[in-house]
């Protein structure tokens, strides 16, 4: 504060809030770098390949679904509503997951959610106390330290291997006494790694050993955003029927393009044990702010739940861009799923490989912000043209180095 009374407002902000903020933020780092460059030069040519925003648009059917919706004048069609959402449309997502995850669902174990961040945030606020610890596995999605840390927890990071699986010994070595949660995501954001079936059975063999000899019973939670936009016809191994104190969270924003509608959902299986658990889901999401997920949206899941958009697009952009890198010498593990892809970096140091990119044109993400140090991100949502030049524009710089 200076002699005439004035001050910032950010003198005052919290402790815990400046904590939070200062934790990671590579990708948006390397967009204000993107943003600076383009200030100094406006006529560059930029090709952003730093933030992962969809760019197919929704298939038709989701327009004309809302159109449909909002025609028949319901009334009371947006008011208040039970925090865990519509009961048909529950019902619908416990019939269709019953189906898909091999397991009983029933609209008591789904809960409609503000997108699969909100899911993540709500259980997140059941299980974990202070100076709890809750499992990641790098590569990971870099919010999932600050949304570990919000709640006084400490995130536990377990190395993978060279195909981006997770290190079961790692792993088995990681779990302690104050581990509460372990919280997967497959496929994976950024490496677009599928994890296999053995690995899956793995994480929860070791859960449930350590239940058995200690009596502690870790939560098992499976973010899976890019679970229905898979490429070659894989399958995503059904976290539910693999262990029983597991939790699935998906969103819609990826396969369908509704990231910005901010609809997900949790699921969970019948169970004995976990009888009222929606409850808990209630009260959590009272406390957050979560209070339930979009009205509208949740009134169209039973006529889009089974469009995609064109998950080819993807692929192709995908194969191109990671052949273009590849004659480069660049190595790229192949990914199952999304946009992301995840190259090795052709020097050590990827945050000044990622810099120096920037005055070729292009925006990636450094691999050490997703706890991966030696590798760089690209997200491909952009048209084929744009993302063939970027791959050889990197490779190009990768030659000059």
């Amino acid at each position: 504060m200076n002699q005439n009374n004035n001050f910032y407002l950010q003198e005052f902000y919290a402790k815990k809030f400046n904590e939070l903020a200062s934790v990671g933020g590579d990708i948006r780092r390397m967009f204000m770098l993107g943003q600076k460059l383009l200030q100094e030069n406006p006529q560059i040519d930029l090709i952003d390949l730093s933030l992962g925003n969809p760019d197919l648009e929704p298939p038709e059917i989701v327009t004309s679904s809302i159109i449909k919706v909002l025609e028949k004048h319901e009334k009371g069609s947006h008011r208040y509503m039970d925090f865990a959402g519509l009961v048909d449309v529950r019902k619908f997502l416990a019939q269709e997951l019953s189906h898909s995850e091999h397991v009983n669902i029933n609209e008591e174990t789904v809960y409609l959610t503000v997108g699969a961040a909100g899911g993540i945030h709500i259980l997140l606020r059941v299980f974990l106390d202070q100076g709890d610890e809750a499992i990641i596995f790098a590569p990971y999605f870099p919010e999932y330290i600050p949304y570990i840390s919000n709640y006084n927890a400490k995130p536990v990071v377990v190395n993978c291997d060279e195909l981006h699986e997770p290190n079961l010994e790692d792993f088995r070595s990681k779990i302690s006494e104050k581990t509460k949660v372990v919280l997967i995501n497959s496929p994976n954001n950024p490496s677009g790694a599928l994890y296999s079936k053995e690995t899956i059975e793995g994480i929860a063999s070791i859960l449930e050993e350590h239940r058995r000899k200690t009596g502690q019973c870790i939560q098992l939670i499976s973010d899976e955003p890019y679970s229905r936009i898979v490429f070659r016809n894989k399958t995503v191994p059904s976290i539910l029927e693999s262990y029983r104190y597991s939790w699935l969270i998906r969103s819609f924003s990826k396969d369908i393009g509704l990231a910005g509608e901010r609809i997900g959902f949790v699921a969970w299986s019948e169970d004995k044990t976990k009888l009222g658990f929606i409850n808990a889901l209630r009260n959590s999401a009272r406390c957050l702010g979560f209070v339930g997920a979009p009205r509208l949206m949740q009134r169209i899941l039973p006529h889009v739940y089974h469009a995609r958009v064109d998950v080819g697009i993807y692929e192709e952009r995908v194969s191109k861009f990671i052949q273009i890198l590849s004659e480069a010498g660049i190595k790229t593990i192949q990914p199952a799923a999304g946009f992301f892809v995840f190259p090795k970096s052709p020097i050590p140091d990827d945050r000044a490989f990622c810099d120096s990119l920037v005055s070729k044109g292009v925006l990636c993400v450094p691999g050490s912000g997703f706890g991966c140090p030696g590798y760089f991100r690209a997200s491909l949502t952009q048209n084929i043209d744009r993302i063939e030049e970027s791959a050889k524009r990197i490779s190009n710089y990768k030659k000059d180095i």
